[in-house]
């Protein structure tokens, strides 16, 4: 993609993709409205990945508030969604968002001001802090998988470089010229109907490292992840680990180990043995909850594994 020199630069392309989730999109659209945005030049890419009637709707109610734009992209997928704002985006930064967030009124001056604090990084990310309805979380803060399944960044440490692995889509920021130079995210990742592999923004992230690039943490760019009443549910915890285990599986590529119907012989000792491990801790729901992640990220391998080995054939 080379850009246009005829048309205005900007400073800032927000992107947002978006799935037939109106009134989830409402509330991001009307946190966006209270931005303290001293002096910038930017715009907002809402990609519309069903072409909706009502999420057209909430758009439209938004374009006299905001420097709104609306997009469709009828291939299915998040990440070909975002290819799609890419193509489109005037801003030297682009900013990508999810439709479940409330933005801190300073979110994107801290953004800005960090990028030009760091002239020579391509990559930032930023503070996520999940916002739980009442109730109880399956897991606990300190687990290690809550930060993937809430998609929180929320370590207390200071700006400074980063590992760009690290970060997650509710709040990611790339310099347009890495579009330009032609890189895209991948269309096989990211979320793509009930069934997907996670990791949308972490696969390109890992491509981005690998290529060389930098990145840098912005403690003060700060979003609020709204998590949902049927996020708390532990089978949704189960279906978000499976997810997981796929994108590991695709991370890891093919290991030199000995295979069983497609997949690493590895993989099915270690489901049997958490097998065992799950009977004999029925009773101790925390442990019984940490155990199935493990085992879902495990069915979540297997799965890929095999998938991609029929594939093959």
């Amino acid at each position: 993609m080379v850009p246009d020199p005829h048309r205005p630069s900007l400073n800032i392309s927000v992107i947002v993709a978006t799935y037939r989730r109106p009134d989830i999109l409402f509330l991001t659209l009307e946190s966006l409205c209270h931005l303290q945005t001293h002096g910038l030049k930017w715009e907002i890419i809402v990609v519309d990945n069903a072409d909706d009637q009502k999420t057209r709707n909430v758009v439209s109610h938004f374009q006299d508030r905001l420097p709104v734009h609306y997009l469709v992209e009828v291939r299915r997928g998040k990440n070909n969604a975002l290819n799609k704002a890419v193509e489109t985006a005037r801003g030297d930064l682009f900013v990508f968002t999810d439709d479940d967030i409330t933005a801190d009124p300073r979110w994107l001056m801290e953004v800005w001001e960090g990028s030009q604090r760091w002239p020579d990084i391509a990559i930032f990310g930023g503070k996520i802090v999940a916002l739980f309805p009442p109730g109880k979380i399956p897991i606990s803060r300190g687990h290690p998988f809550f930060s993937g399944a809430y998609a929180v960044l929320d370590r207390g440490i200071d700006e400074g470089r980063s590992n760009p692995k690290e970060f997650w889509g509710p709040n990611l920021a790339i310099r347009s010229h890495v579009f330009h130079e032609g890189w895209r995210y991948n269309p096989d990742i990211g979320p793509n109907g009930d069934n997907y592999i996670m990791g949308s923004e972490t696969e390109l992230l890992k491509r981005l490292h690998q290529a060389g690039m930098s990145a840098v943490f912005l403690p003060n760019s700060l979003v609020y992840h709204r998590i949902r009443p049927e996020q708390l549910e532990v089978a949704w915890l189960y279906r978000r680990a499976f997810k997981f285990g796929r994108f590991q599986a695709v991370s890891w590529g093919k290991p030199d180990v000995p295979y069983l119907f497609g997949a690493p012989r590895f993989l099915y000792r270690r489901l049997v043995m958490l097998y065992l491990q799950r009977i004999r801790h029925c009773l101790d729901t925390e442990k019984r909850i940490d155990l199935g992640i493990t085992h879902w990220m495990l069915r979540g391998n297997l799965y890929q594994y095999r998938k991609e080995s029929r594939q093959e054939t």
